[in-house]
């Protein structure tokens, strides 16, 4: 019995090695990034893909401009989201549009993550 014990502990060891491994790949890199400077008034009308990806965090996104304005960011895909954590990116992207630019606040508690949305955006208009 004890040596059942000792294999479920190791295994439970290994699990909770792989996880910790898994959810910090790319977390210091991401909390380091900055934005540059996007201008959106340079760039005919039309869409834009950007992407970003680093460790865990994979941001697709299409960046819509009219009128040299962007008016419209649509998620491809998201990085990865702890579950039940709700889901910020409406009001990150609301916040680029209506500042014209990627040099914005972060939403408090998802830093990586909000620059990972914000870097996938910059991708797009500084190709």
């Amino acid at each position: 019995m004890k040596k059942i014990l000792k294999i479920v502990g190791v295994v439970i060891a290994i699990i909770v090695i792989i996880g910790v491994f898994f959810i910090t790949r790319g977390l210091k890199e991401g909390a380091a990034m900055t934005m540059q400077d996007i201008n959106p008034s340079v760039f005919s009308d039309g869409k834009y893909y950007g992407i970003y990806r680093e460790g865990r965090w994979l941001s697709e996104v299409d960046v819509i401009i009219k009128d040299q304005k962007i008016i419209l960011i649509e998620l491809l895909s998201e990085p990865m989201i702890h579950p039940g954590k709700a889901d910020f990116s409406q009001e990150l992207f609301d916040r680029v549009i209506a500042k014209q630019t990627t040099n914005i606040d972060v939403i408090s508690g998802a830093t990586v993550t909000s620059k990972a949305y914000l870097k996938s955006v910059e991708n797009a208009l500084n190709k």
